[in-house]
């Protein structure tokens, strides 16, 4: 499904494009001419798109142990790249026409073309948001964002034909382009801004919320401390990792076995798409106020208090405690 998605992403795109050449040609509007050279980024970005889900989708190897998904990422940041300088390029072309403004032709046959593909562009974005979203894969959404951006394009294009025909001043072609190249400029900020946070690890605060609510619904009274779990996005698989603290006097089979019980509760908090891995720590003093193990042998106080393990129980850093003694 992600395939055919970014295939029918990369031959609307040349379609379309198509068509708003054509009606550029027919009016010589400014405005026509920024939505025809944004689909020029569009049919760019579909085809990094298409590559990157496919590249994105071979199995993890000896070179590459976390998988290959980390490329959607880096595509996804690209195809921001690429709708920033296409939005440069809208402002290259309309702010000369400020001073030189161009008389335009065959306004109704340009608008009917523009319509047909922001008409098109929304029903394509719509369908990649949602394919990128359900099969959690960052190029295809972000494809499908910057589709959308096209379909703004298309009607600022239309709106500024519009205004032209009913007031003839021209200027109002070449500034309705400068509006939209500002428009694209922050939907590009913004998708690079997005794309660096995952290529570089960041949290994913959804799923640490998840994840918190899951253990602290769920624990048992052995589970002594949860604390610095991390979790990040690589492509389409969520990657989680934590540490478990046990109690001291268990075996290594039982501690195991315990964490792979809390494996399970983490998988099923991130829908089972995520790859888990529990570091197992021994117990420890200070933990002894908040810990439920009965009759432990080398308890040094009584319980006192049953935290929540809420988000910013489960992410904090523990000093690493050593030495002789209970716990």
């Amino acid at each position: 499904m992600r395939m055919r998605a970014a295939i029918i992403s990369f031959v609307v795109a040349i379609v379309l494009f198509g068509a708003k050449f054509l009606a550029w040609t027919l009016t010589g509007s400014t405005a026509i001419l920024s939505d025809a050279l944004e689909s020029i980024v569009n049919i760019v970005a579909a085809g990094m798109a298409w590559f990157s889900v496919w590249f994105g989708s071979q199995p993890a190897d000896e070179n590459h142990p976390y998988g290959h998904g980390k490329i959607e990422d880096f595509s996804a940041g690209v195809e921001g790249a690429l709708i920033v300088l296409a939005a440069l390029g809208i402002l290259w072309s309309a702010v000369p026409r400020f001073f030189d403004p161009v008389l335009l032709d065959s306004i109704d046959r340009g608008v009917l073309l523009i319509m047909a593909a922001a008409i098109a562009n929304a029903v394509l974005g719509w369908y990649l948001i949602r394919a990128g979203r359900q099969l959690h894969s960052r190029a295809l959404e972000a494809d499908g964002r910057h589709v959308l951006t096209d379909v703004w394009t298309s009607a600022g294009a239309i709106i500024a034909l519009g205004l032209v025909t009913l007031t003839g001043q021209l200027w109002i072609d070449p500034l309705m382009a400068c509006l939209i190249a500002g428009s694209i400029l922050v939907s590009g900020g913004r998708l690079i801004r997005e794309s660096v946070g995952r290529l570089m690890d960041e949290a994913d605060d959804e799923a640490l919320e998840q994840i918190a609510t899951e253990l602290n619904s769920r624990r048992r009274s052995s589970w002594c401390d949860v604390h610095e779990v991390r979790a990040w996005w690589a492509g389409d698989i969520l990657h989680v990792d934590m540490h478990l603290a046990l109690p001291r006097f268990w075996s290594i089979d039982r501690s195991h076995r315990e964490a792979t019980v809390v494996e399970a509760v983490v998988a099923d908090a991130v829908g089972k798409r995520g790859s888990v891995t529990v570091h197992i720590d021994p117990c420890v003093a200070s933990l002894c106020p908040e810990c439920e193990v009965v009759d432990c042998p080398v308890r040094a106080e009584g319980l006192q208090q049953r935290p929540v393990w809420d988000r910013e129980h489960i992410v904090r850093r523990v000093p690493n405690e050593s030495g002789p003694g209970p716990h």
